[in-house]
């Protein structure tokens, strides 16, 4: 039986193999969660997830990894209705619905920890000391959030972290119907032209599944972090405006919304 190990952020960081089978996937805690402590473990295939009320956090290597590949995004037939009449607004600087980058990534991770969720899961493990490491990979131009507004009011987004050719997407939330999933088609498009090569979405769910996720094995997931997290990718993504096809509308060095 494999042991459970204790890391902190300079430690030596078991490889995924070890993750336990009961429970599924667990293979490490830690007392602290640090900015590094994260880009550190997810170049070893894992990810943070505890219940707010654990001692320590818990790291997660699942036997199966939900990926989804950019180029194999799928939209349903009444969404792409919806989204043809955001579409034809794009060129307009006062689009009722506009969708950004990187414009307000604390508040992206704040609405991620507090706004109530249908999803299988939601973001009761987003503590005080996640939202600080994820803002300070954020602040270091690791970590990225997508916006959807509506009449300058945010109603949904989703963050994640970039790794080379990688992008290991975290949370997203909706304060209307529709408002992530708005925001999320349009970062695929755009993660796609950044050269992303693989969207990790970590754990299962249905509502993933629909944009065209899959289930990978560990050793497939693994395979593809070595090929893809080394290689370079993206080194600043500025804030502003992007359009469904993900290209940028506008661009500031600012990444706070005026």
């Amino acid at each position: 039986m494999s042991p459970l190990y204790l890391i902190d952020e300079d430690s030596d960081l078991p490889p995924s193999s070890l993750a336990l089978s009961d429970p599924e996937g667990l293979i490490a805690v830690s007392q602290n969660v640090t900015a590094k402590l994260v880009w550190r473990a997810y170049h070893h295939g894992y990810y943070p997830c505890s219940p707010l009320e654990e001692e320590l956090t818990l790291w997660w290597a699942p036997a199966e990894r939900m990926v989804l590949r950019p180029q194999d995004l799928h939209l349903s037939k009444n969404f792409i209705k919806q989204l043809k009449r955001i579409i034809r607004e794009e060129d307009n600087p006062f689009a009722p619905i506009q969708v950004t980058v990187n414009q307000c990534f604390e508040e992206v991770i704040q609405a991620c920890a507090n706004v109530p969720r249908r999803q299988d899961y939601d973001g009761s493990w987003i503590s005080e000391e996640i939202i600080e490491a994820y803002s300070e990979l954020h602040r270091r131009g690791l970590a990225h959030s997508f916006e959807t507004w509506h009449e300058g009011k945010l109603i949904g987004g989703l963050y994640g972290v970039s790794l080379g050719q990688i992008f290991c997407g975290e949370s997203m939330f909706s304060r209307v119907p529709q408002a992530s999933r708005i925001a999320f088609s349009h970062a695929v498009n755009f993660l796609l032209q950044q050269g992303i090569k693989l969207i990790d979405c970590q754990q299962d769910s249905e509502y993933l599944r629909s944009f065209g996720a899959i289930l990978m094995p560990r050793e497939e997931y693994e395979f593809y972090l070595q090929q893809l997290a080394f290689e370079s990718g993206p080194i600043f993504w500025p804030g502003g405006r992007i359009s469904f096809d993900g290209h940028y509308i506008t661009a500031t060095l600012s990444e706070s919304r005026q």
